[in-house]
């Protein structure tokens, strides 16, 4: 009989061990998982900022219009625009507010007609400015004409690299990816600079952008969204929808979108002042058009 109840004695103190075992364990664990949920935060959609680059000889004034239409239906809030010298060097006016929604910042070079390289160079020195001393992690770009382009060279040059924002979405808005229809373009004696030469089509400037592109990033979802004035051929009137279209050479397929604005008010230079590109633009960086209020 005793030995029955020493038996039992050591039963008892053996499930009250792995009791105990059992419950630092889960003590253990659930405070692991609490602790990494805790250091993974996600960034809304909402604050991330968008930035607009503009074209070959563009300036201020290419975004303005667009910009100051988002505010006044309350899309988003300019907050900051970054002016890069022809030395190179940045002029940052604005800030970044906190709890801004679709926060807006125009990133304006002042040498408008530097090669590609050149003025990816630039766009990259802004970007790692922002992720440096304003800590912003991730982006939203829109790029017109050139400015499409060198926004795609920039992602690919960055590509996995420390110190720069992560790039959320892309839109291009009659970006030349296959150049500009040459005669039109010949026709203006102001189009000259490194610039002109890679907008060349066939140039080694558009050839290394595809050639590169197992460097774009292909969690990024992208919108070409072209003009067709009258023909889809002579496109905008000087890129055509083909050449619009040329970043399905370098964009994953599945993340490639497209769209065509119609009509004389789709012609290129005025591509970023037309209401139906600004209606794509804000549907697909924010998928909605619930005004937001900002404080003053």
């Amino acid at each position: 009989m005793k030995i029955l109840q020493k038996k039992s004695s050591i039963f008892i103190t053996i499930a009250v061990i792995l009791a105990f075992i059992l419950l630092i364990s889960s003590i253990f664990y659930t405070d692991t998982d609490q602790a990494s949920s805790t250091t993974t935060p996600t960034i809304s959609s909402d604050s991330i900022p968008t930035i607009f680059v503009h074209g070959f000889k563009g300036s201020a004034h290419s975004f303005d219009g667009m910009l100051d239409r988002f505010q006044r239906q309350h899309w988003g809030k300019k907050e900051m625009v970054i002016y890069v010298t022809n030395e190179g060097d940045t002029i940052i006016k604005g800030n970044i507010s906190k709890n801004v929604m679709h926060p807006l910042i125009q990133v304006v070079f002042h040498n408008n007609r530097a090669s590609f390289q050149e003025t990816a160079g630039y766009l990259k020195k802004v970007m790692r400015i922002l992720y440096t001393q304003y800590d912003i992690q991730e982006v939203n770009i829109v790029g017109h004409s050139m400015g499409g382009i060198i926004s795609t060279k920039y992602i690919e040059e960055t590509y996995h690299k420390k110190d720069y924002p992560t790039t959320h979405k892309l839109i291009t808005i009659g970006s030349p990816f296959q150049g500009v229809i040459l005669k039109r373009f010949k026709q203006n004696p102001n189009n000259t600079g490194a610039a002109a030469i890679d907008l060349v089509p066939h140039s080694k400037a558009l050839k290394i952008l595809v050639q590169n592109s197992r460097k774009f990033d292909p969690n990024i979802q992208v919108l070409a969204i072209a003009g067709v004035v009258e023909d889809k051929n002579d496109g905008d009137g000087l890129v055509s929808l083909y050449s619009a279209f040329g970043g399905k050479n370098i964009v994953p397929k599945n993340q490639f979108h497209t769209k065509i604005v119609y009509g004389k008010s789709a012609y290129h230079s005025g591509l970023h002042e037309n209401k139906n590109v600004d209606l794509l633009v804000s549907t697909f960086l924010w998928g909605n058009h619930k005004k937001i209020k900002h404080s003053n």
